[in-house]
């Protein structure tokens, strides 16, 4: 029954992962009516906003940025002489808001104004303002607002007239109330209104670019002449200076609290990971954020993920998980990194966003949310993907990697620590967005570097303890059986005393167990002086697996485990102790063993070891235990952490510290109450490698 569910599994799972099936579900008319329906269903799953929260970096009018903008559009009015002006700031998700108004107030008050917005909105039956950010705002790539003046100017990259006051303000204003609108054209009497776009220069490696940063508009009882546009665009260069130069100062800022988070919690790479998830998504203001550090064997499995909560709730992502492991047949998470991670250097996943970025050593950008996700998901979920893309409205996705820097003899080498992902409703990421996010990222690596060189700094403190307690134990059963020493002797020396015809054949017998207690009196007192040289010699890595097995045997026979060894017929060379070697596999035996007794059910260890490369040896320990489960997985190697009720927690963390100080490195694969497999690679001591090891030991 259980071989007929596992052929239906894999069956089921080779379907998914066909290129037959990805060709198909990709065709143009299942593709659409696939994002149709999911983006449907997840529009309807959560009550997705059109319009982002205000976040620092969005929130363009803050205290000082609102007085300079609101100076220079009084300037436009009373300076120049304008009926009125307004200033729309350039934000996530491609949005041009309002954040500062001013009109002649000879001309029209601000009751007068409040007086025609309710006007309009009667009209068209729903709140209509221009003073209101959240209301007051349009669109540069929605073709709904294709028309509308400030979308033009935009488009277009210079200014743009109209005769029509309307054309400011459609479609936010409905071609209803554009009757409306005329009529207070004409009681102010505006002949001409123009949207100039304003820009800040930046520079790159390509020579220098133009980002939009807003727009200016004017309104005006007079033909615009060209002189004018030119003053206007002088006042427009004024306004992107200022939102520049508030820019930099919200970066700084969030840079100080990231750093300042990121130094002061040194003890959890975890929470670390999730600050700079939440960072991207709270203070810079975009839909998505994932963390994915690198790990020893080239994975970066995502570690944090965090969602602008008004786009989805983690009960909305937990649902598309639940609805994509559903139709793939197997689990899918975007929250457990044994399941969402990708191998940089590995040819499968050379097509992913992320790999590409850490391969390529600067961030790339996406317009597909997908290329994120491959081959994690098959070609046959693209449509799935896209369709709750759609859903979110993200337009582009970025990969960018960090890179902890250091100086080595004069030169300075980058090495990959991680790479950070933002999805955003804008459809480019501008040069001064992934400016920022590359220095957060910096940010992100240097506390990384710097949490995991106090996790190792504090790893050997506490190694240190528990050598501490051991040499204590160990130095106190030294005394106690050196005083059962005293003992045997001081019952030979009454053994001695008796009449040579009652203990001659006593004495000889004595005289060989005094050498046999001598032997011991110095082995134990070589384990009280730990500082001893232990000699490395060139061994089979087989034969230590055979001495662990048998050092094991009697635990794995008493609880009805079967262990089988699949072991490489020629010799694996290393260099190192026979005995240190073959306790690092009894350990990983010994908790294979347990594993599988904990589960109750037929347990079964594998024990397979191959040379892997000319230079590497593997060796791979499998049972099919209770597994480990996602929280654990990232600790089982902590020192002091067990989940026994007896034990010490430092068998696992000293096996991967020898395994590493060997020049080797162990990977582990774990799923809850199905199994764990621990593959271990060493370095392999060619036979060439043995004779020239034997002719410096010769000489």
């Amino acid at each position: 029954m259980n071989d007929h569910i596992e052929d239906e599994n894999n069956a089921s799972r080779r379907f998914w992962h066909s290129r037959g099936l990805g060709w198909l579900a990709n065709l143009p008319g299942i593709s659409w009516f696939t994002r149709t329906v999911v983006r449907r269903w997840v529009r309807r799953e959560m009550a997705c906003r059109r319009i982002p929260p205000d976040v620092a970096l969005n929130r363009a009018a803050t205290e000082g940025l609102h007085a300079t903008l609101y100076d220079i559009v009084r300037d436009v009015v009373e300076v120049l002489g304008y009926t009125g002006a307004m200033v729309a700031t350039y934000e996530q998700g491609d949005s041009l808001p309002v954040r500062a108004l001013y009109v002649d107030p000879a001309i029209a008050t601000q009751s007068e104004i409040c007086h025609w917005e309710e006007q309009i909105s009667a009209t068209v039956g729903h709140p209509i303002s221009i003073t209101d950010p959240q209301v007051a705002r349009v669109y540069i790539y929605d073709e709904t607002y294709r028309d509308n003046l400030s979308v033009q100017a935009a488009r277009q990259g210079g200014p743009v007239t109209s005769d029509k006051l309307y054309d400011l303000f459609r479609p936010i204003a409905p071609a209803a109330s554009q009757h409306v609108v005329q009529g207070i054209q004409q009681a102010l009497g505006v002949e001409q209104v123009i949207a100039v776009p304003f820009f800040l220069e930046t520079y790159t490696e390509d020579g220098p670019t133009r980002e939009l940063v807003g727009n200016l508009f004017a309104a005006n009882r007079a033909k615009i002449s060209p002189q004018d546009v030119l003053v206007l665009s002088a006042f427009g260069r004024q306004a992107a200076a200022a939102i520049g130069s508030e820019r930099r100062r919200v970066q700084i800022e969030i840079a100080q609290q990231l750093s300042y988070r990121l130094h002061t919690s040194l003890r959890d790479e975890c929470q670390l990971f999730d600050w700079i998830a939440r960072g991207v998504v709270e203070d810079l203001g975009y839909a998505g954020a994932m963390v994915a550090p690198l790990e020893q064997d080239g994975a970066l499995p995502v570690w944090a993920i965090a969602v602008d909560p008004e786009l989805a709730t983690p009960t909305d992502i937990a649902r598309w998980e639940q609805r994509l492991s559903d139709v793939m047949g197997r689990p899918v998470s975007l929250s457990d990194p044994n399941i969402a991670q990708v191998y940089v250097n590995q040819p499968a996943y050379q097509d992913n966003l992320s790999a590409r970025a850490a391969q390529a050593g600067h961030p790339i950008t996406s317009d597909t949310l997908y290329d994120l996700f491959r081959p994690v998901l098959p070609e046959s979920a693209r449509a799935i993907v896209q369709g709750i893309q759609e859903a979110m409205e993200i337009r582009q996705v970025i990969a960018v990697p960090f890179f902890l820097e250091t100086l080595v003899d004069g030169a300075m080498q980058r090495a990959l620590v991680g790479n950070l992902f933002a999805a955003s409703q804008s459809r480019a990421f501008q040069r001064s967005e992934i400016d920022l996010l590359r220095a957060f990222g910096q940010q992100a690596a240097a506390g990384i570097h710097n949490a995991r060189l106090y996790r190792v700094a504090e790893e050997q403190r506490r190694a240190a303890q528990v050598f501490g307690r051991m040499a204590f134990s160990a130095a106190t059963a030294v005394h106690a059986l050196r005083n059962h020493i005293g003992l045997f002797r001081v019952h030979l020396d009454l053994l001695e005393k008796l009449p040579p015809e009652l203990l001659q054949q006593q004495l000889q017998k004595s005289h060989r167990v005094g050498e046999r207690l001598d032997q011991a009196a110095a082995m134990l007192d070589s384990l009280g002086e730990p500082w001893r040289p232990i000699n490395d010699e060139v061994i089979d890595v087989n034969a230590c697996v055979r001495t662990a097995r048998q050092r094991i045997l009697a635990i794995a026979e008493l609880e009805d485990v079967r262990v089988q060894f699949e072991l490489s017929e020629e010799p694996l060379f290393v260099k190192t102790s026979f005995d240190m070697l073959t306790e690092a596999f009894r350990v990983l035996i010994k908790n294979a063993c347990e594993a599988v007794v904990d589960k109750g059910a037929e347990g079964l260890v594998q024990v397979e070891s191959w040379l892997d490369a000319p230079t590497s040896i593997a060796a791979r320990i499998q049972d099919n235990g209770v597994g480990i489960s996602p929280d654990n997985a990232r600790r089982i190697f902590d020192i002091g952490w067990t989940t026994k009720k007896t034990g010490m927690g430092f068998g696992l963390f000293w096996t991967r510290d020898y395994i590493t100080g060997l020049g080797g490195h162990i990977e582990v694969q774990s799923v809850l109450q199905e199994g764990t497999t621990f593959l271990i690679h060493l370095p392999f001591w060619r036979d060439g490698d043995v004779d020239q090891a034997g002719e410096e030991e010769g000489a």
